[in-house]
């Protein structure tokens, strides 16, 4: 008999931010799966449920890199799915643990979709996690959108950086996650749109070192943690 897998959103951090679904499945599979980037490195997703964690239960430590070679990711991520279902196949049920949530830009999409072609009558359960821009909107007490306005979610790789000028005059509610690469760029461009002083960075939300900063210009010059980002809201007064 084949295992089950589940993709569990474990939230940004906090412990108590995991949702009782998710925390009843992490205590009874036997099998715990966490995402690494570099071999031997802690996973922070792994940290997050810690206090959940019985003492027999097996981890298994997926090495899923960060590159932007596609052709390497795509190796990586069936080497994963292949460790994934070895496991599942011993007839084990593994759930693999993803900071925020497990539908949103999550290396699980990924795997789940190896995973599932290797083995198509794969039983798969995701269960949904609370996002880091969620918390850090929560943590400052600020409406992500009102009424009807829209909200865009936007992850400011190199190639977005030029467009980011038409997503800010398009919507009066932004998240710009995955800022740190580009942060003196993006900074220009919310000064430029008149937005930068109703723009908020928040940095580790929910995690040790959590920081949050409405003078953005104070951070030009500055490496910013891989884990920030910038929620944006035209005509909102800064904190």
């Amino acid at each position: 008999m084949v295992g089950k897998l589940y993709g569990i959103g474990v939230g940004p951090g906090d412990p108590e931010l995991l949702t009782l679904k998710a925390r009843r499945i992490i205590e009874e599979v036997p099998v715990l799966a966490v995402p690494v980037s570099q071999r031997g490195e802690e996973s922070l997703a792994l940290k997050v449920v810690k206090p959940f964690i019985r003492p027999q239960q097996e981890i298994l430590s997926l090495f899923m890199p960060m590159s932007r070679d596609r052709s390497y990711l795509e190796r990586s991520w069936e080497a994963a799915a292949h460790e994934l279902l070895n496991k599942l196949y011993e007839g084990k049920d593994v759930a693999f643990l993803t900071l925020g949530d497990a539908s949103l830009y999550s290396t699980y999409s990924y795997l789940m979709e190896k995973a599932r072609e290797m083995n198509p009558d794969l039983v798969v359960e995701t269960v949904p996690g609370i996002t880091s821009f969620c918390a850090a909107a929560a943590r400052l007490n600020l409406p992500l959108a009102k009424g009807d306005e829209p909200l865009a979610i936007i992850p400011v790789v190199e190639e977005d950086v030029a467009t980011l000028r038409e997503w800010l005059a398009q919507f009066p509610n932004l998240v710009l996650m995955k800022v740190a690469r580009r942060y003196e760029e993006i900074v220009g461009l919310l000064a430029e749109a008149g937005v930068l002083k109703s723009s908020v960075l928040a940095t580790r939300c929910c995690l040790e070192g959590e920081r949050f900063s409405w003078d953005l210009e104070a951070g030009l010059g500055q490496r910013h943690d891989y884990l920030s980002l910038i929620l944006v809201h035209k005509g909102r007064s800064s904190g």
